[in-house]
C-alpha cells in the first residue's frame, strides 16, 4: 500500500474543464495550470482535501497508450474503504511508478516498488514483457535484486 491515492485517467484536454468543475469544491484543492497541462501533454496533476490531509494524485494517460490498456484489461475489483471500486494489479503499479520515475528519480515511487515486490507474489513474466516496453529494464533488475538481498 502507498501513502496516497494514485488514479489513473484518460481525460482529453477539451475535457478537462468538466473534470475542473466537477472537482471545484470548497473541500478540494486543484492546481488548475497543472491539470490543463496534464490533460494537454500527459502527466499528473494532485487533488487535495485540506483540511483531512487527504491527496490524490492522478496520472493522465493518453487514449492510445497500450500499457494503460493493458492495465484496465487486468484491473481487479476490490472494496476500498467500503466501496466497491477497480484497482490495478500489484504488478501494473510496480511498472506504472518505475516509469514515473524515469525522469525524477523519485525515491518515494521507488520505495513504494520495494514496499509492494515484498508483500506480493509478482507475475514475472509480465514484468518482464512490459519492462523494456517501457524502458524500465534496468529498474526492473534493480528492485529484483533489492528484493532478493531481503530474503
Amino acid at each position: 500500500m502507498t501513502r496516497d491515492v494514485d488514479l489513473v485517467a484518460m481525460i482529453h484536454s477539451d475535457e478537462i474543464d468538466v473534470v475542473l468543475a466537477a472537482l471545484g469544491t470548497d473541500d478540494l484543492y486543484v492546481n488548475v495550470s497543472d491539470a490543463r497541462r496534464a490533460a494537454t501533454v500527459g502527466g499528473s496533476f494532485n487533488v487535495i482535501h485540506p483540511s483531512s490531509g487527504g491527496k490524490v494524485d492522478v496520472f493522465v494517460s493518453p487514449q492510445g497508450d497500450a500499457f494503460t490498456q493493458s492495465r484496465l484489461r487486468r484491473r481487479v475489483q476490490a472494496e476500498t474503504f467500503g466501496v466497491a471500486t477497480w484497482v490495478a494489479t500489484a504488478e501494473d503499479v510496480v511498472l506504472a511508478k518505475l516509469r514515473w520515475r524515469l525522469q525524477s528519480r523519485s525515491e518515494t515511487q521507488w520505495r513504494d516498488c520495494v514496499d509492494i515486490a515484498k508483500v506480493q507474489k509478482l507475475d514475472d513474466e509480465y514484468l518482464r514483457k512490459w519492462a523494456p516496453v517501457l524502458g524500465v529494464e534496468h529498474d526492473l533488475g534493480e528492485l529484483v535484486r533489492a528484493i532478493s538481498e531481503l530474503d
